[in-house]
């Protein structure tokens, strides 16, 4: 169990995640590495920009550190998150492509915009809602639609149900124990494989072509020719799913609590809407220059997802037996946790942290090793403008038409199994009068 009991302490019952490594700090002094046993492993905790530069850059670069995730068998063995050399090589460039293409933005655009507009509309209909669970359904929806064109609401009720389970699981300890959080995300995982894998097979079998991220994996050819192979779309579409949906939902959430406890900034963000709506039939969507010229609202989501603080440590593991970093020898095949939360409220590197300003990025470039919201480096998250669109486009529809007030403004903070208003950001949502 090693310092779990701790751990879960500081995140899930005293709400306090940063004291688990003060607590450190001020035992053994700020040297920004420490030594510790989580997740049933022997473990080394990154927390300096220094350590953090090299271990996400330089040194993974060059086969010090490979990925560490604490379970192959969730993710998959050809997934992103797990592979390393060239085979993740090879699919970062398959899925950059499926990411960045000129294809991708307009059809991410063209199907997340009705779905976001409806589901404000449902909101408004409602008045009273509990914004963590509407952003979750409303992102899994999108994010299905986008991805693999699942528009079924119960095969997508069945499937959020079961990456519930597969989250519950990748932060759990590996126990194989019918009852436990691991067997139920293994029996969850092993059910999205399969309708996932079938999705595949019939679009190739029968000749299907849809217009989504699952249709350009299976398209995608790199230099050589070569196409990926049906386990490893099946796979790489399983994690997709997965990142983009808890992390940005969680971000929209924050989004609404913090525009309704900062006005000042809510109404400089509705002024930017207008402007661009002005300029628009009644009923347009956002186009992709419509985003481009999104200043206010750019800054707006980056400063979301500086606060909203998804994931607060990225798992790498010792690949090799010479690793030094800042003096300090690594053991071969111990896991790496590179803990990246306390660089983004630390008043070193982003004044008056906690404070919500997203005036902050404005010309602002953070010291290298202190954000690393997506990682860095060669592991640097392939989706990472996809996840800033969806947030843009959400804020720019709800900005337009509605208006919110939490219930609850100081409802606190729950951390496990991300940071969260404590009562999921309880509100009045209506149409703006």
């Amino acid at each position: 169990m090693g310092e779990m009991f701790d751990f879960l302490w500081c995140f899930k019952f005293k709400r306090r995640p940063d004291d688990f490594i003060a607590k450190r700090k001020l035992r053994y002094g700020d040297t920004g590495i420490y030594r510790t046993h989580l997740f049933g492993y022997p473990a080394i905790v990154s927390c300096s920009p220094e350590s953090n530069k090299q271990i996400l850059g330089s040194k993974t670069e060059d086969g010090s550190f490979g990925p560490g995730w604490p379970s192959t068998e969730l993710m998959g063995n050809s997934s992103i998150v797990a592979i390393d050399g060239l085979w993740h090589k090879k699919i970062r460039r398959h899925l950059i492509e499926a990411f960045n293409s000129p294809r991708a933005l307009d059809s991410h655009l063209t199907s997340a915009q009705p779905i976001f507009i409806q589901a404000l509309e449902d909101w408004a209909s409602k008045r009273k809602i509990v914004a963590y669970d509407e952003t979750k359904a409303m992102t899994f929806r999108n994010i299905c639609e986008v991805l693999v064109s699942f528009k079924s609401k119960e095969l997508l009720d069945t499937m959020e149900s079961m990456y519930r389970g597969l989250m519950g699981g990748l932060r759990s300890m590996r126990i194989k124990i019918p009852g436990t959080a691991y067997h139920h995300a293994l029996k969850c995982r092993k059910k999205l494989s399969n309708i996932l894998l079938k999705e595949v097979r019939d679009r190739k079998e029968h000749g299907i072509q849809k217009h989504d991220f699952l249709q350009i994996l299976i398209d995608s050819v790199d230099e050589n020719g070569n196409k990926l192979n049906e386990v490893e779309v099946m796979e790489n579409i399983v994690s997709l799913i997965l990142g983009g949906y808890e992390s940005t939902s969680n971000v929209m959430t924050w989004g609404l609590f913090y525009l309704a406890k900062y006005p000042e900034i809510l109404e400089k963000l509705k002024e930017e809407t207008r402007q661009i709506q002005k300029q628009k039939s009644k009923d347009e969507i956002l186009t992709a220059q419509d985003i481009k010229s999104m200043k206010y609202a750019s800054m707006v989501a980056e400063e979301l997802i500086r606060l909203a603080n998804v994931s607060p440590f990225i798992f790498r593991t010792v690949a090799r037996d010479d690793v030094v970093i800042n003096g300090y020898k690594l053991p071969r095949n111990w896991r790496v946790l590179v803990w990246i939360r306390s660089m983004h409220l630390d008043p070193r590197y982003f004044s008056d942290p906690l404070t919500f300003n997203p005036d902050r990025w404005d010309n602002f470039r953070p010291k290298a090793g202190t954000y690393s919201v997506f990682g860095a480096g060669l592991r640097y998250c392939p989706g990472n403008n996809f996840a800033r669109v969806q947030v843009m486009m959400f804020l720019y529809h709800a900005c337009l038409k509605y208006r919110w007030k939490l219930l609850n403004p100081d409802a606190g903070t729950a951390f496990q199994p991300h940071p969260r208003p404590r009562d999921g950001a309880e509100m009045i949502f209506e149409r703006a009068s």
